[in-house]
């Protein structure tokens, strides 16, 4: 993106690479977790080149600039929900970094979609079955950036 690499996408076509869509609620988008094990695997390289390299070094800088803070994901009791629980983002300094799964291609904002294929900017902007049915927050990038990259460092 503006010529620096990134992160890669959640599906890419197998013919063009061009990001492409999955199942209706996976839209092309950069991957704030499946492009872990992508950089993890370039990280494995015994001889990486200056590419490889680079690839590595800018999906990192694209995780801590797109790392989501303050915030935590719980699950809360909820008599009115259909399993009488639900996923709720909530405020907490203190928490962990999380990243989204998908982070829109034009805005790198985090995206969060219903089934019917409309991406929202929050986890409660989409109904119950796709909020509590997929994992759209995570930990994902955490242990990449706290120990593989330095170890990875290190080595080179």
């Amino acid at each position: 993106m503006d010529g620096r690499p990134t992160v890669w996408c959640a599906q890419h076509d197998e013919r063009t690479f061009a990001p492409a869509k999955a199942r209706s609620y996976e839209l092309p988008s950069f991957s704030g977790s499946e492009s872990v094990g992508v950089v993890r695997l370039l990280m494995s390289l015994e001889q990486p080149s200056p590419e490889v390299k680079a690839a590595v070094e800018g999906a990192v800088a694209w995780f801590e600039a797109h790392k989501l803070t303050g915030i935590r994901v719980d699950t809360v009791d909820d008599p009115k929900a259909p399993k009488g629980k639900d996923h709720v983002v909530v405020k907490d300094p203190g928490a962990p970094a999380l990243w989204a799964r998908f982070y829109d291609l034009k805005t790198g904002q985090p995206y969060f979609c219903d089934r019917d294929g409309v991406p929202k900017p929050a986890l409660a902007d989409i109904g119950y079955e796709r909020r509590n049915g997929y994992s759209w927050l995570g930990a994902y990038a955490r242990d990449l950036l706290a120990k593989d990259y330095p170890d990875w460092k290190r080595r080179r």
